[in-house]
């Protein structure tokens, strides 16, 4: 046998015998992060079109830049202020950008773990910031060696000021452990509601080893929903909601909404209070849910429309409205539907990208769950970039990060020739 061979054997056999020690599964997993880079290193100042896109309606956009960072996770904004854009880096800052001065400062270190898709990875305002000045984190940390994903609330101090504001005072309200480095999912909301609803993948690996999706006796491959003020009655930092699905207990825990998911990423409300989700795939599919309360979203059974399993019975599921496959992207990444005014074509459209592909599209939320055609997707265009998360500022205007330079773009509307 070659020394080649001999090295192939061996991480063959040590990924087969990771699937049965989660430690060793994780440990592995930790040592071959995969380094994510486009295939060109310059960003194209004009959008491209491949194939698929060519055949499809086009609204012509730019990207200009904003601001810089180091490896973006979230773009969030007050709810009632663009002033300040709040930026994430997946190492544990929190970033505020001064839009009126182009300052920018940290105001808030973590210290999380950062391996495969773990960080600081979502950021929240309670919806009547800054009278009640609290944010919402979901980050990984490390304790007692095991992977902790943790949703805390911050107080922001003087957060009028940008010179002075800081984030201080931490409430630890959950904590989920996390079986492998990947799939944690990561973002925090508030919905209309007034209630918090926090994304969790399945735990990691790949094809859900441990069926945390089908599971709902777990929080893993779940959305979760709960009140963030304390319940005095049980002493628990938060409170469940009265109308969540398993509030008995006995078919699924109290926190969960819906489950079936494998990687939640990017979660937002349209402006009617739906739940827009989108689900990153396994091997063919990507897909995108209109989250309802109480159902199971099929993975891993079911990926998008398909059955990922034999007879995996895909009426039991629920449907996604849509769904591509890896001939155009390898890792979906949820937007915002567009309220926006410098873009009249994509108005009320829910604006969504690929990781990988650097693709950026618009849909028509259907008005009840039907089935959308891909062929009546507009195409914004390829870029040379990592998209890992949109914003959408208080004017429905959306910008997007790029988490290969750091950079955060705001999309418009390409001028005229």
């Amino acid at each position: 046998m070659t020394m080649n061979h001999f090295i192939k054997s061996l991480i063959f056999f040590s990924v087969m015998f990771a699937f049965s020690c989660n430690d060793i599964g994780r440990t592995f997993m930790k040592f071959y992060t995969r380094k994510y880079e486009t295939e060109q290193k310059i960003l194209n100042t004009k959008p491209l079109f491949v194939a698929e896109d060519e055949k499809r309606s086009k609204v012509l956009i730019n990207l200009n830049e904003v601001t810089k960072i180091q490896e973006p996770t979230d773009i969030q904004f007050p709810p009632h202020d663009s002033r300040y854009m709040f930026l994430l880096e997946k190492r544990g800052k929190v970033i505020v950008f001064d839009r009126s001065s182009r300052k920018s400062r940290t105001i808030l270190e973590l210290d999380v773990i950062y391996d495969s898709e773990e960080g600081l990875l979502g950021l929240a305002f309670h919806p009547e910031y800054p009278q009640k000045p609290f944010v919402y984190a979901n980050f990984v940390l490390s304790k007692n060696g095991k992977d902790l994903t943790t949703i805390s609330e911050f107080t922001v101090e003087s957060p009028d000021s940008f010179d002075a504001m800081k984030i201080g005072k931490e409430r630890k309200l959950l904590e989920v452990e996390q079986p492998y480095p990947n799939h944690n999912a990561g973002q925090v909301a508030f919905g209309k509601d007034g209630y918090l609803y926090i994304g969790l993948g399945d735990g990691g690996w790949r094809a859900d080893p441990l069926s945390n999706g089908q599971n709902p006796k777990t929080l893993l491959g779940s959305m979760l929903r709960i009140d963030p003020n304390p319940d005095t009655s049980s002493n628990k930092p938060y409170t469940i909601p009265k109308d969540n699905p398993f509030l008995d207990g006995k078919l699924g825990l109290k926190e969960i909404y819906a489950y079936g998911l494998r990687n939640p990423w990017r979660f937002s409300f349209a402006p009617d209070g739906r739940l827009v989700l989108a689900d990153v795939g396994q091997d063919k599919f990507e897909e995108i849910n209109i989250l309802e309360k109480g159902k199971n979203y099929g993975w891993n059974p079911k990926e998008g429309f398909h059955c990922y399993i034999e007879n995996c019975k895909s009426e039991s599921y629920a449907d996604p409205i849509y769904e591509y496959g890896r001939t155009e992207g390898q890792s979906i990444t949820g937007g915002y539907v567009y309220t926006g005014s410098s873009i009249p074509a994509i108005k009320g459209k829910y604006i969504f990208g690929d990781f990988i592909a650097g693709r950026i599209w618009a849909i028509d939320l259907p008005k009840n769950q039907e089935t959308l055609d891909p062929q009546k997707t507009l195409a914004l265009g390829k870029w040379n970039i990592l998209i890992s998360t949109f914003g959408r500022d208080k004017d429905g205007e959306i910008f997007v990060a790029d988490y290969q330079t750091g950079k955060i773009f705001k999309l418009i509307e390409q001028a005229e020739k």
